[in-house]
């Protein structure tokens, strides 16, 4: 067939199947040597590495999960210690000599290029490889491949299926994106200093969300049991905070097992650092007649002007993504600026730097020009800021996708801008996601269904505004205690999807007190074309 069509084909050899222990419950035997090398020689085809030893699971959590060995950082459950990087490193490196040596001994050819077991890959993998010889990899990603990225040549799966939807395939690798229904979670709420009752917790949960029919969670991956918004723990492994439970790897785990999105939701800028001395000092700064002190905010957030912050921070998105397989982000409220705000020293340095001339501290919208180009500053700084945030994500999860919360008045009302420095056009070209905080009850909205209509219009007419903006209505009253009516509920989705509307989250959920009550919301939540059928 190769022959007969001209078509250039590699081989991918596992080389530790092929010399010692070929998997079980194979419907064929695999090639022996022989076969391999006799296929070598021929003009169209390549035989390339699939690991020596890589295509296999490995443990990589204190509750037993396991994921692909090229891509997780390995738990050991009897010293209750994860792999270094450097562990990792050395462990991948010494899989790529073993495979050369292999590949030298049996063929008489070092491999050129990787295809990555199970498609999982990471930097760290990459330029291990690429240090081994390799001049190209693949993955498992679906999609076109691009000459401008040749270190991860995407790969998409053929099944046998009919030729009218191959031939869609390869016109169209992605297909149209689903529409978003997510449930935005707290794993406060199933917290318990009992592992094993906090895993029967998280086993409700889930199995409300599968119920629920949503494909994408926003999963809390810091502790805040008391609700100040000021973060000084977390749920996975990390050397910045404490950890009240090494639990979040073991929740994304079992949600994405089902086929949900995972994203993690974390704060930006509101974490208290235990140096007290070098938290204080890093606050974010507001003017007050001249006067600059700590911000009064009730978020405490850490300025984003100062390298410290975005080092420490960073070290904490980067070992979140080491210690799980997270499918993106999804970045904070907490990463705003009033026009109050960041008269931090080191914020007003880069500004001079960057202008050349002085910030403007007693009353800067006395200068409107200034005020304009302050604002803008500080909007780009935070979008600076999460761009560092990404990269020390990606390091672990190359594709993974970020979201970033908007207050829904910067959509209403651009002049907002200043208020917040947030910018939705901005987010639309820096996000994967833009999740607008469609909250009627906190905005003291009057006509609710008129206000969320124009939110969408507003979306209709900003270039992916409807294919990137995720609307997420409010299920509880803070002010009043209480959560909201269900059928209301239903109607502001409802209103959201008729007036063009394609994605919808919501927030908070209680699976101990079924609320929102599942049977009215599943309705536009689901995903299924029949939700009330198992």
């Amino acid at each position: 067939m190769l022959e007969e069509l001209g078509y250039p084909s590699i081989l991918a050899i596992v080389g530790n199947f092929i010399e010692y222990s070929p998997p079980g419950g194979l419907s064929e035997p695999l090639m022996s040597w022989e076969q391999i090398k006799e296929a070598s020689t021929h003009k169209l085809v390549e035989v390339v590495s699939h690991s020596y030893d890589l295509h296999k699971g490995v443990q990589y959590n204190p509750q037993g999960n396991e994921a692909a060995a090229a891509s997780v950082m390995v738990f050991n459950p009897v010293t209750q210690t994860y792999e270094t990087e450097g562990q990792y490193r050395a462990r991948v490196e010494e899989d790529f000599i073993a495979q050369n040596i292999l590949f030298q001994k049996k063929l008489g050819i070092t491999p050129r290029l990787m295809v990555w077991p199970y498609g999982w890959f990471n930097q760290i993998s990459v330029e291990v490889a690429k240090k081994s010889g390799m001049i190209s990899t693949f993955t498992l990603e679906e999609g076109f491949s691009s000459i401008a990225h040749i270190n991860t040549i995407q790969r998409n799966l053929v099944e046998n299926t009919g030729m009218e939807h191959f031939i869609s395939m390869l016109k169209d690798p992605l297909g149209d994106k689903p529409m978003i229904r997510a449930m935005q979670v707290e794993l406060d709420l199933i917290y318990d200093p009992d592992m094993d009752q906090m895993d029967r917790n998280l086993g409700k949960l889930i199995d409300r969300l599968v119920a629920m029919g949503v494909n994408t969670v926003f999963l809390q991956a810091f502790a805040d049991p008391e609700g100040t918004g000021n973060i000084e723990s977390v749920y996975f492994q990390n050397s910045v905070l404490p950890v009240r439970a090494d639990f979040f790897s073991h929740a994304v785990h079992q949600m994405a097992i089902r086929s949900m999105r995972v994203y993690a939701w974390m704060p930006v800028l509101s974490i208290e650092i235990p140096d007290s001395e070098l938290n204080e000092r890093l606050r974010v700064r507001e003017n007050r007649d001249g006067t600059i002190l700590p911000s009064t905010s009730w978020y405490r957030r850490l300025t984003p002007f100062s390298k410290e912050t975005s080092t420490r921070v960073g070290q904490l998105y980067e070992d979140l993504a080491s210690h799980s397989h997270l499918h993106g982000i999804l970045f904070q409220d907490d990463a705003y600026l009033t026009d109050y705000e960041d008269f931090h020293p080191e914020a007003i340095r880069r500004y001079t730097e960057r202008f050349g001339r002085d910030v403007i501290i007693t009353d800067p919208n006395k200068d409107p020009d200034f005020a304009r180009e302050w604002t803008r500053y500080k909007t780009e700084g935070l979008i600076d800021f999460t761009d560092v945030l990404k990269q020390r994500v990606r390091k672990y999860r190359p594709v993974a996708e970020f979201a970033r919360n908007l207050y829904a008045i910067v959509i209403e009302n651009p002049a907002a801008e200043s208020w917040f420095a947030q910018d939705y056009e901005l987010f639309l070209k820096n996000y994967d996601q833009v999740v607008v905080m469609a909250y009627p009850e906190v905005e003291e909205i009057k006509k609710p269904s008129k206000w969320l209509k124009y939110l969408v219009g507003r979306a209709k007419v900003i270039p992916q505004g409807l294919e990137k903006t995720v609307f997420k209505i409010q299920t509880y009253n803070w002010r009043k205690e209480e959560w909201m009516n269900d059928r209301i509920l239903l109607r502001e989705m409802r209103d959201i999807l008729s007036s063009g509307g394609r994605h919808l989250a919501y927030y908070p959920d209680s699976y101990r007190e079924d609320k929102p009550a599942m049977n009215e919301i599943k309705l536009e939540m689901s995903t299924k074309t029949y939700p009330f059928i198992p």
